[in-house]
């Protein structure tokens, strides 16, 4: 016998340009608490994602997540996005709990706080003084200038969509920026189109320091193999905001609304705190892997990119462009 009163399973499509490994722990939990509502993630670089969307391809996303904020910010303003009012969640937007700084008009709602890092290969550290800033770093790598020849990776920020961002906002707050560029010429600096394959590579010693990467990801890589250095500078740190926003063609706005509701509540964010390394944005979530721990505890050293329209400039392609070919000029291996 069919029991025509069983509710519908609904499938919510959600494109990622975040590692399903981070993702995982609260898709799980957020089928657990709804499990009329089935999840099917498409891990996706942010440039794929952009083009997946632009061009209308099938399956369509119901929510795309990405920590490219200029690329989410353009997609947005671009009126790819659904406004979500949060209902849900109102009052925590009124008192702050959910901070003023992690969401942009009614559409695009940033999750996590994270920052960027150096990483080391431990075995070539263990004898050396850690470098905590980034002038100690440029005396680090003329320092060990011939152990460093074709072993330091960098993001190939032409392929990599967060790569490109954070190069574009060093560049803007880093004096000492052309001094790098220079000593990644030297050395012969190999480029990479993943996160996972740089740390790869680091674990493996075929490169032995990895320059301004995702600290989430290295930290979820360090725990499992306990081969790597993460090394925060203090001197500035650049802090990208993971977010979300509903795709304008969705068919399920409904179940959408609820799977950011979860992201943004209490216990979703608690859950990021405690089996991810994404950093919740939560103000009455507190824990050492929180916004609110970082942001009170290493104030002076943290630059957050702000989630707002002045991120497009990052990505106006005339500034893309000088920014590539300054690199590409500086980097002659590339040719």
């Amino acid at each position: 016998m069919v029991d025509f009163n069983l509710p519908k399973v609904v499938e919510l499509s959600i494109y990622g340009a975040a590692y399903l490994s981070e993702m995982q722990p609260l898709l799980d939990d957020f089928h657990k608490k709804n499990p009329n509502i089935s999840i099917q993630y498409y891990p996706a670089s942010s440039n794929q994602l952009v083009r997946h969307i632009r061009e209308d391809n099938k399956p369509r996303a119901d929510l795309t997540i990405s920590s490219v904020m200029d690329l989410q910010i353009q997609l947005v303003n671009d009126g790819y996005a659904l406004p979500y009012k949060m209902d849900m969640l109102g009052s925590d937007y009124q008192s702050g709990i959910i901070p003023h700084w992690s969401h942009w008009r009614d559409e695009l709602f940033g999750f996590s706080f994270e920052p960027s890092v150096m990483v080391f290969n431990k075995a070539f550290l263990a004898d050396k003084e850690v470098p905590s800033d980034r002038i100690k770093l440029l005396s680090f790598i003329r320092h060990y200038s011939e152990q460093l020849v074709g072993k330091i990776g960098v993001y190939d920020i032409r392929t990599v969509g967060i790569g490109y961002l954070l190069w574009s906002f060093e560049r803007v707050q880093a004096a000492n920026n052309g001094q790098f560029l220079e000593l990644f010429n030297h050395h012969n600096a190999r480029t990479f189109e993943s996160t996972s394959s740089m740390l790869q590579a680091l674990s493996n010693g075929e490169i032995l320091m990895a320059y301004n990467i995702m600290g989430s990801y290295a930290k979820s890589w360090q725990e499992k193999h306990q081969d790597l250095v993460v090394i925060t500078a203090n001197d500035y740190t650049p802090v990208v905001i993971r977010s979300v926003f509903i795709n304008k063609t969705t068919t399920h706005p409904k179940q959408a609304k609820q799977f950011i509701d979860y992201l943004l509540s209490y216990s979703g964010q608690m859950l990021m705190a405690e089996k991810t390394n994404m950093p919740p944005v939560r103000t009455d979530i507190r824990s050492e892997n929180s916004a609110y721990f970082m942001r009170e505890q290493y104030a002076n050293q943290l630059k957050p990119l702000p989630l707002d329209v002045s991120l497009l400039i990052f990505s106006d392609h005339s500034k893309k462009e000088i920014v590539i070919t300054e690199w590409e000029n500086a980097l002659k291996q590339y040719d």
